[in-house]
């Protein structure tokens, strides 16, 4: 499994963590209709809601990789599941930018406030629970293998900091009257995001097949 040292697992954190935190979905769009009202604060809310949900999920992922992570072969299994999964979803976003796809964009404020729309909107999306599971799971593997189980919550810290700035900064951006859906580098950055996840996705087969390591870290 790639990222064996402290700076390659923060550094693959971070990145990662951005192919999900920055990439457009039902929680984003739903952050910048409640930040047309609730500016920044709203968004620092939907970010906590958010992270209700998924910290424990991160904790339970990392038990059970603990059961699993000394299975001969494992491993190899998990680099190559989570590389293949990185590889669709990255294509996926690349080729949603090109289809023009923002069918979300006309959703309404929900009747809850935004703490528990955080809360429902991951609880209750299946990319979020996929990604977790197929790609997060990859760090969470390297986490665990670089600094044990009780390094959890401290990379977890690395990579949920990213919710919170991103989602107050676009509600925020949402309250002063900029959408940034419609932003033309938005849709660019997306694509990078995607990008990333694609050399990601080469990088963990890569290097779990012929161990043979595209990143340098």
């Amino acid at each position: 499994m790639p990222s064996e040292t402290i700076i390659g697992l923060l550094i693959t954190v971070q990145l990662l963590s951005a192919t999900g935190a920055l990439a457009p979905g039902p929680l984003f769009v739903t952050n910048l209709i409640y930040g047309t009202r609730g500016g920044w604060k709203s968004g620092f809310k939907i970010a906590l809601g958010h992270m209700i949900v998924e910290f424990p999920l991160y904790m339970v992922i990392g038990l059970g990789l603990i059961s699993v992570m000394y299975v001969t072969n494992f491993k190899v299994f998990l680099g190559i599941l989570g590389g293949a999964v990185m590889l669709v979803f990255g294509a996926m976003q690349i080729v949603d930018i090109f289809k023009g796809k923002n069918e979300l964009i006309n959703m309404k404020l929900g009747k809850h406030g935004p703490l528990i729309m955080g809360a429902l909107l991951s609880a209750f999306n299946p990319f979020f629970i996929l990604w977790w599971l197929f790609i997060g799971s990859t760090f969470i593997y390297a986490t665990i293998n670089v600094l044990s189980y009780y390094g959890l919550p401290l990379i977890y810290v690395s990579h949920v900091w990213m919710d919170f700035v991103w989602l107050s900064f676009t509600a925020h951006m949402a309250f002063i009257g900029r959408n940034i859906l419609r932003e033309k580098y938005y849709k660019f950055f997306v694509g990078i995001l995607g990008l990333i996840l694609i050399v990601f996705g080469v990088h963990f087969i890569s290097k779990c097949i012929w161990n043979i390591s595209i990143l340098p870290f």
